[in-house]
């Protein structure tokens, strides 16, 4: 096996065909026993594939091929444990700040703008969405998020950009959003 994947480094395709065909069964039965969603189990395996073949010339793999299929298909599938438990905690937490300006005596035309960017955040792409909370919910900073998801800094800063500025396009810059950001920013 050691031999099939030495020449995957050196791009050779029908090796690379070879290791897929011969593991992307078991490796997804694998992943889904971790998972228990098979869309998802796929998900992760194919990932994983692609990332050997872009990234062929720089993996280094100590021991049995097998050995390290595994253990990456196990690695990026507690990966996605984590971020749909960091997802259901900051959806969570969304709605109970949501709630909580709800009831505490707003207007009619604040709560109906604090209702529209409820909007807008939960229409926002997942990754986007769970950013700004993290960032203005949980009052994490970049580094932090940037940290806790494995993401880089600046992609941090475009999803908060982003949420930001489908909030001030859909509702605009009244005082309830300056409200809205200024609370939620000390939480």
């Amino acid at each position: 096996m050691e031999k099939v994947f030495a020449k995957i480094k050196h791009g050779d395709p029908i090796a690379f065909e070879y290791i897929f065909r011969m593991f992307y069964v078991p490796l997804c039965d694998y992943a889904v026993m971790i998972l228990g969603n098979t869309v998802e189990a796929e998900d992760v395996v194919q990932d994983l594939f692609t990332h050997i073949w872009k990234n062929r010339h720089e993996i280094h793999v100590q021991g049995a091929v097998k050995s390290y299929l595994f253990s990456s298909v196990r690695f990026r599938a507690l990966n996605v444990l984590k971020h749909r438990l960091i997802e259901r905690k900051h959806g969570a937490s969304l709605t109970e700040f949501i709630e909580d300006l709800q009831n505490s005596g707003y207007s009619e035309e604040e709560v109906q703008r604090i209702e529209l960017i409820k909007e807008v955040v939960q229409s926002l792409p997942s990754q986007c969405r769970k950013v700004f909370t993290m960032n203005c919910l949980d009052g994490k900073t970049y580094k932090e998020i940037s940290n806790e998801l494995g993401i880089s800094v600046n992609t941090v800063k475009s999803h908060i950009m982003k949420a930001y500025r489908d909030i001030r396009t859909r509702v605009g810059m009244y005082p309830a959003v300056l409200l809205f950001i200024s609370l939620s920013s000390g939480k």
